[in-house]
């Protein structure tokens, strides 16, 4: 419990830092959201980019059928973050791209942990937790 606390501190210091563009009432709107949508997603996952749903969706980083206001679930989120920062999948995210095979790829990185699924809404409180793992492992790599 103690680790899960001094984790999830850490990770809301360092989601803030990383994404300077975003304000502090944003994040604190973000972190109450029962559900993340996904323009808000696309939004913080392409670093405030100026028209960053349309180009994901564009870029097929989330379905052609996806509204702006629909709540994005796990599966969506793990492609939309896959592709966003190049991240590496296993065999079958090599073969068949796509939301099934990227949330695998992200429970088996650890970016997802826990009990989930890839038909599960995201909270805003999940979102950041997840995308604080992916950034921080992005910048390892670089």
């Amino acid at each position: 419990m103690r680790y899960t606390i001094i984790f999830m501190l850490s990770a809301l210091f360092l989601v803030p830092q990383i994404l300077s563009a975003q304000t502090a009432a944003q994040l604190e709107t973000l972190l109450a959201s029962p559900a993340v949508t996904c323009s808000v997603a696309a939004g913080f996952v392409l670093e405030g980019e100026e028209g960053a749903f349309d180009k994901a969706v564009s870029n097929g980083w989330l379905p052609k059928t996806a509204q702006e206001d629909d709540p994005i679930n796990m599966g969506s989120l793990s492609f939309l973050m896959m592709k966003a920062y190049n991240l590496k999948g296993g065999i079958l995210y090599i073969l068949f791209p796509g939301p099934r095979y990227a949330f695998r790829a992200m429970v088996s990185e650890s970016y997802i942990q826990g009990d989930s699924d890839p038909a599960l809404t995201v909270s805003g409180e999940e979102f950041l937790l997840i995308l604080g793992r992916v950034l921080s492992a992005a910048g390892d790599e670089q």
